[in-house]
């Protein structure tokens, strides 16, 4: 056989891995398109100039509503409530939009200037982008998470009539 008629292809060259920011950790658990309606939100209330601190707020809190619903309900992807990952993304993306808004200052900074400091969220943020990786392999080892439901339980007359059904298809794996 020659080379010629099979090439084979040059061997591909990685790039050295580069480490994510903790702020692009968290970014991750965080849907872009929350990120980016809170970045012009934010962005037309303090071009307008003075404004009401309840705008802030306001605009924090309703993205904040939403984040969780946005998640599990995503467009263009079928909802999954029941699914224990979607529940416990729905939960941290939450989680994470709040201690982003906060490592921005946000309007915690602008309601409490004389409280909040940047070192606060910063600190916050590297802590979260730690802990929540480490926090999803613990919730989600089982495929549920703890105390909010269980997967229904398979008789063995069922996994016996259907070999081909998998008993943890719930769990995502």
């Amino acid at each position: 056989m020659s080379t010629e008629n099979n090439p084979v292809p040059p061997p591909k060259i990685e790039e050295p891995a580069r480490e994510d920011s903790y702020f692009e950790k968290l970014i991750r658990y965080i849907p872009l398109d929350i990120i980016a309606a809170y970045q012009a939100i934010d962005g037309i209330i303090r071009d307008q100039g003075s404004n009401p601190l309840w705008l802030y707020w306001a605009a924090f809190g309703g993205l904040l509503v939403l984040t969780p619903l946005y998640t599990i309900y995503r467009p263009n992807v079928p909802p999954s409530l029941l699914h224990a990952k979607t529940r416990f993304c729905a939960f941290v993306s939450t989680v994470a939009f709040t201690v982003w808004v906060f490592a921005l200052g946000g309007p915690f900074a602008i309601t409490w200037p004389e409280l909040y400091r940047p070192v606060f969220g910063s600190v916050l943020l590297i802590l979260t982008a730690l802990a929540l990786p480490v926090v999803e392999k613990i919730v989600l080892r089982g495929g549920t998470i703890p105390g909010v439901g269980k997967k229904p339980a398979i008789s063995e007359e069922a996994s016996k009539s259907d070999p081909d059904k998998d008993s943890d298809s719930g769990s995502g794996k």
